[in-house]
């Protein structure tokens, strides 16, 4: 019984490990880097102008329908596994998705993004 419910447990952490997942990136100044379900930048203009975020989906392994964007990235493409939205400085801008499935099942990605630039 113990090596089973081991093996049962192994087997819905590697499931867990290979579901998709949602990347952001905050294009400033700064060496940029993508980062999974919060990304943070800091440039240093001294100024409080508008900067793009991109959010991905990424590590997909199903075929997908379709994706519904919300929050801040509404409005993005359905056909579209990433969005571009500018993004004011010193606030959280939630990017989600939910992900539609060829074989009917559905994911809910997120991701934050957020920025500084000294002022």
């Amino acid at each position: 019984m113990k090596k089973t419910l081991t093996a049962v447990a192994l087997l819905l952490a590697s499931n867990s490990s290979m579901a998709a997942q949602m990347e952001c990136m905050v294009d400033t100044d700064s060496l940029d880097t993508w980062q999974v379900s919060e990304c943070t930048s800091f440039e240093y203009t001294l100024d409080r102008a508008v900067n793009n975020a991109t959010w991905r989906i990424v590590n997909i392994t199903k075929t997908i329908s379709s994706v519904i964007w919300s929050e801040r990235t509404t409005g993005c493409s359905s056909s579209a596994t990433s969005c571009t939205k500018a993004i004011p400085p010193y606030s959280y801008h939630l990017g989600k998705a939910t992900v539609l499935y060829t074989d009917g099942t559905y994911e809910i990605l997120q991701a934050t993004a957020q920025f500084e630039t000294g002022f």
